[in-house]
């Protein structure tokens, strides 16, 4: 009897025991600070470029881009870049990117090829983007090709149209596939509306230098160009600011340079940089970037002429509406704008 009482007794205590432990865990559960949620990692892009940022359009149009992609990302996402930077030293700049585990690097400067090429070989796993590359590529390496050749067409058109000497003049920088499509197809486009109307052309040999741009339009103003198309990056600073001296009508490239003289630049071919920089990253992003692959970005995309309202009124009706039907063709695939990019 005593036995069984013990028994029980040694049972209850136990049961009281493991009631208590129980107990204790559930409260330890409920009161233990909640485990740390992981942070996901950001996707981390760098850029470099070979003048400032907001020097040329160039570079300012590529700046915009990872602007929008930071802003529309917010967290998602890390920014880096290196202004002014010499070609012979991105291969350096580059590697150290690549070091520090970017997962894209824009390599935003046509003449850099082989130093992206060689950085991409020793780096597999990361991204690279060459803008306005071409040639062969590693598989790593993709390359931005922009089509703006159908607005510099639509250019063309227009400064057909305004000019009084029937001269025109280019100041060209580097002649490389991008620009020289773009040459080509403005020709065209002046000769469609005014065929007796002769194109000169003078290629500097940089991007970068303002002042050779400056001696190329003094130049070719000299010998009665009365309107002038610069087609490149920095060159176009020195051609725009000889247009506005010697108060010569201008077209800008590659972005809204009217912004800078508004009182001669009469519209701008637009090469759509920005919107294909943004869109280089998130494909990147989503891993939706396609192996060695040359990713055109044409008038659908954003390369369009966009014309100065404040000198809307010194182009004939005719041509603006004229500009206007063969901008809607393009559009639709209704006509094709020929392109050569380089020269035979």
């Amino acid at each position: 009897m005593r036995g069984d009482f013990l028994e029980r007794k040694t049972a209850l205590t136990i049961g009281v025991i493991i009631a208590i432990i129980l107990i204790v865990a559930i409260v330890a559960i409920f009161l233990a600070p909640p485990a740390p949620t992981p942070t996901k990692r950001k996707f981390k892009v760098a850029a470099v470029f070979d003048t400032f940022v907001g020097e040329c359009g160039w570079n300012e149009a590529a700046y915009a881009g990872l602007m929008e992609a930071k802003e529309k990302y917010g967290d998602l996402i890390e920014i880096a870049y290196s202004e002014k930077v010499p070609l012979a030293d991105y291969e350096r700049v580059m590697r150290d990117y690549a070091e520090k585990g970017y997962d894209l690097i824009i390599c935003h400067a046509t003449p850099a090829g082989e130093a992206v090429k060689s950085v991409a070989k020793d780096y597999p796993n990361i991204w690279f983007e060459w803008t306005d590359g071409w040639g062969e590529i590693p598989d790593n390496v993709v390359v931005i090709t922009p089509l703006a050749h159908e607005a510099a067409y639509l250019a063309g058109m227009l400064a057909g149209a305004i000019t009084k000497t029937n001269k025109i003049g280019v100041v060209g920088g580097m002649n490389v596939p991008s620009t020289y499509r773009t040459y080509y197809a403005f020709t065209l486009g002046v000769k469609k509306v005014n065929p007796n109307a002769e194109v000169k052309v003078i290629w500097v040999g940089s991007f970068v230098d303002i002042h050779a741009g400056y001696e190329a339009a003094k130049s070719l103003i000299a010998e009665g160009c009365d309107v002038i198309w610069g087609n490149g990056d920095g060159q176009n600073v020195g051609a725009r600011f000889a247009c506005v001296e010697s108060k010569v009508w201008y077209i800008g490239a590659v972005w809204d340079e009217c912004k800078y003289a508004p009182g001669v630049c009469v519209a701008s071919v637009l090469w759509g940089i920005d919107k294909a920089i943004l869109d280089i990253i998130e494909k990147a992003m989503k891993g939706e970037l396609e192996p060695g692959k040359f990713y055109e970005y044409s008038m659908k995309d954003g390369a369009i002429l966009k014309i100065n309202p404040k000198l809307k009124h010194i182009i004939p009706e005719d041509i603006l509406e004229l500009i206007k039907e063969t901008e809607e063709k393009i559009l639709k695939g209704e006509f094709t704008v020929p392109r050569k990019d380089f020269p035979e």
